[in-house]
C-alpha cells in the first residue's frame, strides 16, 4: 500500500516539474516575441532628452 502512496506522489511531483517546464518555455516564447527597447550608453534617451 505504501509503495502505492509513494508512486502518486511521485507522478504528482512530475505532473509538476512537467507543468513548470512548459510555463518555463511559454514565458520565453512570450520574451522573444515583446519588442525590445535598444538604449546606446553614450546619448539622452530619457523623457526630457532633446532630439535633432
Amino acid at each position: 500500500m505504501m509503495a502505492f502512496y509513494l508512486s502518486l506522489l511521485a507522478l504528482g511531483v512530475a505532473g509538476a516539474v512537467a507543468i513548470r517546464e512548459l510555463a518555463l518555455a511559454q514565458a520565453k516564447q512570450r520574451a522573444a516575441l515583446r519588442p525590445v527597447r535598444i538604449e546606446s550608453a553614450d546619448r539622452q534617451t530619457g523623457r526630457d532628452a532633446r532630439r535633432g
